[in-house]
């Protein structure tokens, strides 16, 4: 199921230490190391940390401001009466109503976190299938060098047993010449295949993100571990909620959210104001109360904005200063002080037709591309499905010709034993087992890689599906017992070098 890889994903993000790659390790411990030392998924998840911070922000928009304001003024001047004037006061601000704004953009951010969430899964997906596609490939590689090296040590000890016949005039020398050509291309595919080898070891290693000095030792027998399925007995069905398919449809979301901002930014802004304080003109400590309210207006009507601004506050005794926006400090007396204000920009917002077009196509691109995206994932998974069959009856098909080829081979063994059949043609009976042998190890990973790449699509766990399962205990298969066929030295069978055949001794006597 698609959960069980993402708890086992989120379990990684949450190992309290580094795990270090020591001792043998499985499949399943390679990806657990490697998704754990990610550089990668360590940045998505401190990125992932700015989401709470945003919507406790937009929270507080419900909130009042609260700030404290100090003002004053001193005239010290030749030939004037000296004044001095100072106002502390609390003010305070509560947002009324802005049609729904900030509530949208609580959910643009709730949007934009899910969307980051799904991006993440999409990373882990990713990670985990490059680290899985390195470690079977080096388990391929190295089944095929064990091959190799396996005949390389058969054809040594053929080589020295052909030398002693060839001393004794046994071996005839057009197959010795014969054999040198084939020595040398065997001899090149044995370096080829010992530098994938290689190679695919160093693969592994970065894709886990293993510091040079850090050890990495497999434990073998993958092959033993594993039991395939055919893949034609239960059909597939989609998976509604992978990553790919859930982003697409919350970028949809989220562009529809933007074309709803803009359709409601004609709804007025409404915000309540108030302050208490004290001012005077003796210094402190202030004599004189003061307190009042504010009511601000903002519209936007197509481009036309409008902000009214309505104050009304009391001054208790003495003479105060209230400040009036865009007309600076006026003096007022004891009793009530009220001002109004309001102004109209036409058109001030020349970049509106743009926005509108930009939203609009934002949207159109959005659905478009979660259509192609629906699309792209339906036949990602039967374009899959079709390569997996073709590589499960090719699997089988070229098993059945390695158990028929292994067979005819053991029939030449017994023949060359007994002499009835040369050197060269014992070694194009091998020649055919393993080339066999190595198509049928290439056929069997890549329908396990194609399998994982499917099961991936599906939301299926990636070790127990419907087209493979990782046993927690070796099993028995038709691959091992071939490789197991494989690995018998037929110098254990006594093969004896041919001796010539001497003729009767005749006595002296009868000479």
């Amino acid at each position: 199921m698609w959960h069980k890889l993402w708890i086992l994903c989120l379990f990684l993000g949450y190992l309290p230490t580094k795990v270090q790659a020591e001792g043998k390790l499985l499949w399943e411990d390679c990806v657990w190391i490697g998704m754990e030392r990610s550089g990668s998924l360590g940045l998505e998840q401190v990125r992932s940390e700015i989401f709470p911070t945003l919507t406790r922000d937009k929270w507080k928009q419900y909130l009042p401001k609260l700030g404290v304001h100090y003002f004053g003024i001193f005239s010290k001047n030749q030939e004037q009466i000296d004044q001095e004037y100072r106002d502390v006061r609390l003010q305070i601000q509560q947002l009324l109503y802005d049609g729904g704004e900030t509530e949208r953009e609580k959910q643009k951010i709730n949007l934009r976190k899910l969307i980051h969430s799904e991006e993440k899964k999409l990373l882990r997906e990713k990670i985990f299938k490059a680290i899985s596609l390195s470690y079977l490939n080096f388990n391929k590689r190295q089944l095929v060098d064990f091959v190799y090296q396996l005949r390389s040590e058969r054809y040594k000890e053929e080589t020295k047993k052909r030398k002693k016949e060839t001393d004794l005039g046994l071996f005839p020398q057009a197959e010795l010449s014969f054999l040198k050509v084939w020595e040398v291309e065997f001899q090149s595919k044995k370096i080829h295949s010992e530098s994938s080898r290689k190679l695919a070891y160093l693969e592994l290693r970065q894709t886990m993100s293993l510091d040079p000095e850090m050890d990495l030792i497999l434990e073998g027998g993958l092959t033993e571990r594993i039991r395939l399925y055919d893949p034609t007995v239960v059909p597939s069905v989609p998976n509604e909620n992978h990553p790919l398919r859930k982003k697409s449809r919350l970028q949809m979301e989220l562009a529809e959210l933007d074309q709803e901002s803009l359709d409601n930014d004609w709804k007025p802004k409404l915000v309540l104001g108030g302050y208490v304080g004290k001012n005077g003109n003796a210094g402190f400590p202030l004599q004189n109360e003061i307190y009042g309210l504010s009511l601000g207006v903002q519209a936007n009507l197509g481009g036309t904005s409008f902000q009214s601004n309505t104050q009304n506050g009391i001054q208790s005794e003495g003479n105060g200063i209230q400040r009036i926006p865009g007309y600076g400090p006026q003096p007022v007396g004891p009793g009530e002080n009220a001002f109004q204000s309001g102004s109209i920009g036409l058109f001030d917002d020349a970049g509106r037709n743009k926005k509108v077009f930009d939203v609009k196509m934002s949207v159109l691109q959005a659905k478009t591309e979660w259509k192609q995206s629906e699309i792209h994932f339906i036949n990602q998974i039967q374009s899959a499905e079709v390569k997996l069959t073709e590589l499960y009856r090719k699997y089988v098909l070229y098993l059945e010709n390695t158990k028929s080829n292994l067979f005819h081979h053991r029939v030449k063994r017994e023949e060359r034993r007994e002499g009835l059949i040369s050197e060269l043609d014992y070694l194009k009976s091998e020649e055919e087992v393993f080339i066999g042998m190595e198509t049928l190890l290439d056929h069997y990973f890549q329908y396990i890689a194609t399998a994982l790449d499917l099961v991936l699509l599906l939301g299926e766990d990636p070790f127990d599906n419907r087209y493979y399962r990782l046993e927690s205990k070796l099993i028995s298969g038709d691959l091992t017992e071939i490789l197991k066929v494989w690995k018998e030295n037929p110098s254990r069978e006594k093969s004896k070098i041919k001796e010539p055949k001497l003729g009767k001794q005749y006595p002296f006597l009868m000479e």
